[in-house]
């Protein structure tokens, strides 16, 4: 088992703690990670672009269990960050912040909780006078009063409620991975199978990809979930930022360029322009001012201000995605740079635009 975090926000956070956790389309995969911090970042990303509040989920994974159950190829583990290609269940919970999900407390809310999971309407099922739905109201809150923050696991509510309401649970047999009830069948037993997503076979080439020694194969692997538009391009791209090849780490940066601003979680990149690298440097400066929107000047100038040429080029190169008259100050840079590609980059953009034309003299 190892503890792990899922970054979300405080409305899918209800729906987990009701149905576990389901990819989240258009993405295939469910996504956890080692450290909370970096979960947190991911969480507040999210909740920027659904105008919610950001929240961390705390779990417990036996990643060999869910190999078993999922498939070995619909597991990734790197850098302390898991990628799950299918659901995976609610029992994983571990906690959860009471201001993000509804913990079931009161005899009506464990009546209600009860009712649903058994798929009974409130007239026909468990009423929140019975004795035993006051014995569970009173376990719960005894559980959680030492620690307010504490989430009850389902499956412990689920075999409280077994023992203190087994007329309900008589003649159903619960999932306690999933939640969902089933009415027992005399005549025949059903097994209900997991149903996993389709995976595609260019998926799974660049999944094997990115597993492999060789950093050549690693870069292949984010040029193939590059080229097919994958929806968790940018997660595929963070794992790959502190990998050991300089090769890797610029391939993740440069391939960043292809994901949506809302995806791309910007604390992540500015780091990387303090690196000593050349090659890291321009990539993330490359990556700051596709994605920082109106903060994309301030990456722009510090990129064309930078004592390299590798990382100047690399700024220049992005110009086009500026306004020519709105930001002049930032072309004239480029215009007046000893390096000939990053000036002829900037004359191609400013040609008819008013800008001087510039006298070149031999020493």
């Amino acid at each position: 088992m190892m503890i792990v975090y899922h970054g979300t926000t405080v409305r899918r956070a209800k729906r987990i703690c009701e149905e576990g956790f389901r990819p989240r389309k258009p993405s295939k995969r469910v996504w956890f990670a080692q450290s909370k911090h970096y979960a947190l970042g991911r969480a507040k990303t999210q909740a920027r672009r659904s105008k919610d509040r950001p929240v961390v989920l705390t779990c417990d994974l036996n990643l060999d269990e869910l190999r078993r159950s999922v498939g070995k190829k619909r597991i990734f583990h790197r850098a302390g960050n898991i990628a799950i290609n299918g659901p995976v269940p609610v029992s994983v919970l571990r906690s959860a912040p009471t201001s993000a999900v509804d913990q079931p407390d009161t005899p009506e809310e464990i009546a209600a909780w009860v009712n649903r999971l058994l798929g009974l309407k409130p007239w026909k099922g468990v009423g929140r006078r019975h004795e035993g739905v006051a014995r569970l109201s009173t376990w719960v809150r005894n559980r959680t009063a030492d620690r307010p923050g504490r989430y009850v696991n389902p499956r412990e509510l689920l075999d409280k409620c077994r023992q203190w309401l087994p007329e309900f649970f008589a003649d159903v047999v619960v999932d306690p991975e999933r939640l969902r009830a089933f009415r027992k069948v005399k005549t025949i037993d059903v097994k209900a199978e997991l149903s996993l997503p389709r995976v595609d076979p260019r998926e799974t080439e660049a999944v094997e990809c990115l597993e492999n020694p060789r950093a050549k194969r690693r870069v292949r692997g984010l040029k193939v979930l590059a080229d097919i538009d994958d929806p968790d391009l940018f997660e595929w791209c963070a794992i790959f930022l502190d990998d050991d090849s300089v090769t890797v780490r610029e391939a993740a940066l440069r391939t960043m360029l292809h994901c949506p601003d809302e995806d791309v979680d910007l604390a992540l990149i500015e780091p990387l322009v303090e690196s000593e690298n050349k090659r890291v440097r321009a990539a993330a400066i490359a990556a700051l001012a596709r994605h920082a929107g109106d903060d994309a000047p301030r990456w722009f100038e510090r990129g064309l201000k930078d004592p390299s040429p590798c990382v100047r080029t690399s700024a220049a190169a992005m110009l086009d995605h500026l306004d020519v008259d709105s930001h002049r100050p930032l072309f004239e840079l480029a215009l007046y740079d000893p390096n000939p590609q990053v000036a002829r980059t900037a004359r191609k953009l400013t040609t008819g635009k008013g800008f001087a034309k510039l006298r070149w003299h031999k020493a």
